[in-house]
């Protein structure tokens, strides 16, 4: 068998696996959401799509994407690969007084609000663990 024979096919799957590979890196670090109900109307309605990137660098007024919490037990039950995603505002960062109370948010946390103050959000919940947070919006559609 010469070199030729299995260079071609070689090449297939090298560019095959760098095809997968590419996938897997976009998806670690975009995710596209599809905004459900109307709390973060009127800047977001039902429908819209976001565009999020992940992000450490997260501030008050960023729309972030974070996995929702569980309706009864709240952040600390909510597992992350398997909640809803949440598309919310962030109103203040660890260290910054909370909407409402004036208590500072607690370090790692972040209090998220909905723009429709009929949304559920940190005000009910209470602040949102970092972790839970994938990213900020980078675009809306």
């Amino acid at each position: 068998m010469d070199s030729s024979s299995w260079l071609y096919p070689l090449l297939l799957v090298a560019a095959a696996a760098l095809m997968a590979e590419s996938v897997r890196q976009l998806r670690r670090r975009w995710l596209l959401v599809t905004v459900e109900g109307d709390s973060m109307e009127p800047a977001l309605k039902d429908g819209d799509e976001v565009l999020a990137k992940r992000t450490r660098r997260i501030a008050a007024g960023d729309v972030v994407v974070a996995a929702a919490p569980d309706p009864r037990l709240g952040w600390a039950e909510a597992r992350r690969a398997k909640a809803p995603w949440w598309v919310k505002r962030v109103a203040a960062g660890p260290g910054e007084p909370m909407p409402g109370s004036g208590d500072p948010v607690p370090p790692g946390h972040y209090f998220l609000l909905s723009d429709n103050p009929a949304g559920s959000d940190s005000r009910r919940h209470g602040p949102c663990p970092e972790k839970m947070i994938f990213g900020t919006m980078v675009r809306g559609f």
